[in-house]
């Protein structure tokens, strides 16, 4: 027993110690040898097919960006309806100032109504601003659907 354990580790000794000795630039330097055929190549790695990024058409881009924009517009509506109605809760609160005649004595009174007067008239300016912004992305919106529509009939022109 003592001797076939002495002899296996003799065999297996050589293969250790050239593993730990491996030089992987030797290999290249046998490829041009003498004792090798000129026929043979070096391997050569498995090329994979290249895969393209799944992404949408230019037309499919376009409606995903128009969607935004429709978006962005409906907020817009929004922000100048709340405008306008906040002029018109402010319309009525001076139009109740007004009216009181009982504060008509106090002077406090005519500055408050001087006060309303120019927030509404600030009020007004914000929303002729929101109105003239609604209406240009109103434009874009649709010059961007028209766009949209003769890129489709020009793709189907194509085919």
């Amino acid at each position: 027993m003592r001797t076939f354990l002495i002899t296996m580790i003799i065999i297996t000794l050589p293969l250790f110690t050239n593993a730990q000795n491996f030089n992987p630039s030797a290999g290249q330097f046998r490829q041009g040898s003498p004792f090798s055929s000129t026929n043979e190549k070096p391997p050569q790695l498995v090329q994979l097919p290249t895969m393209k990024p799944i992404s949408q058409n230019r037309i499919q881009n376009a409606q995903s960006k128009l969607v935004l924009k429709e978006q962005k517009l409906i907020k817009l509506a929004r922000k100048t309806w709340e405008k306008e109605l906040d002029i018109k809760a402010k319309q009525e609160e001076l139009r109740n100032l007004e009216n009181a005649t009982e504060n008509s004595d106090n002077p406090n009174h005519q500055k408050s109504i001087e006060k309303y007067k120019k927030q509404i008239a600030k009020s007004q300016d914000e929303l002729n601003k929101a109105k003239i912004e609604l209406e240009v992305e109103t434009k874009k919106v649709e010059a961007f659907e028209k766009s949209i529509e003769e890129a489709k009939l020009r793709r189907s022109d194509d085919y």
